[in-house]
């Protein structure tokens, strides 16, 4: 009896221990990779730090799923973000490199290591939510403390949510925005509803199976009718698993058959894959490769599903966690086994597995999955689509963003005449790296004093489609950290921290604050004398021609690309409006690179016929300072005008089209 009691005596202290109550200097709420950096960088100036994290893991996607880092302009990444993967790089034997193709669980071992190095170390607090009601104290515009879910109470001076969902932002009362602004809010193109795609049409006994299938799966079709583009809504972007796979027998778990898999869910995918004729693995997922045989599997993206999820309870979330879960280990089953589909896809998929040394206390399933976008604060400053072209620098400037504005598909609607779309996606939006102000993680001051939201930070739907990425997240985690110890030094609302103070220590740190756009970049035409036409003005389709900034020169925007192919199929026409008949000097301007071709197929129609230049790309244009590639001179007359046209047409390398420049002689 003595023995029970003393048992019992030890599980009740034991309990107490657990759920005893703390006092910090800093409560980080979300062991995202930048609640990871946040909490690095204030424990590192000797601040008393507690690190909130729902999972047994952190590092959020970092360590859960993508692998492949989207790190937009490398020279824009700097300070712990590039500190950290570096560092990832020194376990590849490549200490001096940003490592960006990164397995998850290398990632997770630099966090932890960090953490427990940082002075006194974090304390993390794993397995642990905010009470889902009156989790968070507010007295007078300031947290007081945090209540999590076992009760335990945690007070801090200052309280940073880098959570993917900003429970703690909501909580404490600041303001924010779910789902889309309209387009008249802020005057952004790209935002709202989008331009419909057509997917396909159903007849009438489709219809009756789709039905049925929307009844039974209510998050994968919905049956709505066309908005008008530019309206406001509350939807989100596609939410989706990235997964960590493997083709290496020694280390793969086959993909397995989900509980209650039914094949008919994905009529619409078999749909695809016969349409297209696809036949590989890599044609129906996107595969980033990773070091030791591993991929990073992206694009099983499942619109609509996500809509709920940032204001979801959290017994909703769960929900929806787990019926993305299903739908994408139904998918893989589906195309390895399927006998619908075609038998050299079935075998190919076959081949790869989920990586057996990744996750390995879930199933090999990542333990994150990817919010694209949740909730987004109202602060001091709204950043929006023109932040990132027309107004890209900032006084208060902490960290750069340099990814392209990248949305997933938002909604897949059927409509009442049968007709299956989807958009969300946005149409190619101008962009250059742009400066991010510390008002952009700051709330209002009437809304709260003491906290920072480097995550769900201030920002409309179109920028956030940019600023999304886990390298921004870091970085702004690490500013976040930093603000702290002013705010809490001098005793400060964190709006008034010293912005100049805070950036030179930003500055020691090596973070990078402003950027310098590179020579020839972002060109403009009234730099240059003569008629100069940009690829913008061609309308070139974006599904053929890519998009891309990776090097200049390049006029305007970007420049545009595509693999060549024996026998082409693909034409830029240039058809230029000049004033005046006479000879002309006609230029072309293309960013010289190894993996261009050295015979683009190039073509000049005058007066006198068509006259054929075959361009090397491999080697930079000569003329003004490298930018333009003279093709000769050539004769306009308004009854034969000039026209210019570069085709697809070669060897299998890339043909670039950018500028081209026609001058009086």
């Amino acid at each position: 009896m003595k023995k029970v009691i003393s048992l019992l005596l030890v599980s009740i202290l034991s309990f107490c221990a657990f759920a005893q109550n703390g006092e910090y200097d800093v409560i980080v709420y979300g062991g995202t990779s930048s609640g990871v950096i946040a909490a690095y960088s204030a424990a590192k100036e000797g601040l008393n730090v507690a690190l909130i994290e729902r999972t047994a893991h952190v590092g959020g996607l970092t360590t859960s799923g993508i692998g492949n880092v989207d790190i937009g302009w490398a020279s824009t990444v700097g300070g712990y973000t590039a500190d950290f993967l570096r560092a990832v790089g020194t376990h590849y034997g490549t200490p001096h490199r940003m490592q960006i193709a990164l397995e998850c669980k290398i990632a997770e071992d630099v966090f932890n290591d960090w953490l427990s190095n940082s002075n006194e170390g974090v304390e993390v607090l794993y397995h642990s939510r905010l009470r889902e009601k009156d989790g968070v104290e507010v007295v007078d515009g300031k947290i007081v403390a945090i209540i999590l879910e076992d009760g335990r109470r945690l007070e801090g001076k200052v309280f940073i949510d880098s959570s993917y969902e900003g429970d703690l932002m909501a909580q404490a009362g600041v303001s924010y925005l779910t789902g889309r602004e309209g387009a008249d809010e802020f005057g952004e193109s790209s935002a709202g509803i989008c331009e419909y795609r057509h997917f396909r049409n159903y007849t009438s006994e489709e219809m009756v199976v789709i039905r049925k299938l929307a009844a039974k799966y209510p998050l994968d079709i919905k049956f709505e009718e066309r908005m008008p583009k530019g309206q406001a809504d509350g939807k989100t972007q596609a939410y989706v698993y990235r997964l960590t796979v493997t083709d290496d027998p020694e280390n793969l778990v086959p993909f397995r058959k989900p509980e209650g898999y039914d094949p008919d869910r994905y009529t619409n995918t078999l749909y695809r894959i016969q349409k297209r004729g696809l036949t590989r693995f890599d044609q129906v997922v996107t595969l980033y490769k990773l070091p030791n045989r591993k991929y990073d599997l992206n694009h099983m993206d499942l619109i609509n599903a996500s809509w709920d999820y940032p204001e979801g309870s959290y017994q909703m979330r769960e929900a929806i966690d787990l019926y993305h879960r299903r739908y994408q280990e139904g998918l893989l089953w589906f195309f390895g086994h399927d006998p619908r589909v075609p038998e050299a896809l079935r075998e190919d998929t076959q081949r790869y597995g989920l990586a057996a040394d990744e996750y390995k206390d879930n199933g090999n399933w990542p333990y994150q999955l990817y919010i694209r976008e949740g909730r987004r604060m109202r602060g001091e400053y709204i950043m929006v689509q023109q932040d990132a072209w027309d107004n890209p620098t900032k006084e208060d400037a902490v960290a750069i963003g340099s990814y392209f504005l990248d949305c997933h598909f938002v909604s897949s609607v059927v409509n009442k005449r049968g007709f299956h779309l989807e958009e969300g996606a946005f149409d190619y939006t101008p962009y250059r790296p742009y400066e991010i102000p510390y008002r952009a993680i700051t709330p209002k001051k009437q809304d709260c004093t003491n906290l920072l939201v480097p995550v769900c930070m201030s920002a409309s739907h179109v920028i956030c489609a940019s600023l999304r990425m886990e390298p921004v997240y870091m970085m702004l985690g690490q500013v976040a950290g930093n603000a702290t110890v002013l705010a809490i030094r001098d005793n400060l609302p964190v709006q008034d921290v010293n912005i100049k103070e805070l950036q030179t220590i930003l500055k020691s740190q090596k973070q990078i604050i402003h950027f310098n756009t590179p020579l020839g970049m972002y060109l403009t035409p009234e730099q240059f004398e003569g008629v100069v036409m940009d690829d913008t003005e061609l309308n070139l389709n974006d599904g053929i021609w890519s998009h891309s900034t990776s090097q200049g020169p390049f006029m305007k925007y970007n420049y545009r690309f595509t693999s060549c192919k024996p026998n082409g199929g693909e034409e830029a026409v240039f058809k230029p409006k000049l004033t005046s008949n006479g000879k002309y000097e006609v230029q072309i301007m293309y960013s010289a690179s190894g993996n261009r071709t050295k015979a683009a197929d190039v073509t000049i129609h005058d007066k006198k016929g068509a006259h054929q230049c075959l361009v090397d790309m491999t080697v930079s244009p000569r003329s003004e300072g490298g930018y333009w590639h003279s093709l000769g001179t050539y004769t306009h007359d308004s009854r034969k005008p000039i026209k210019l046209v570069i085709s697809n047409k070669g060897d299998g390398e890339i043909v670039v089209v950018d500028a081209v420049r026609f001058i009086k002689k």
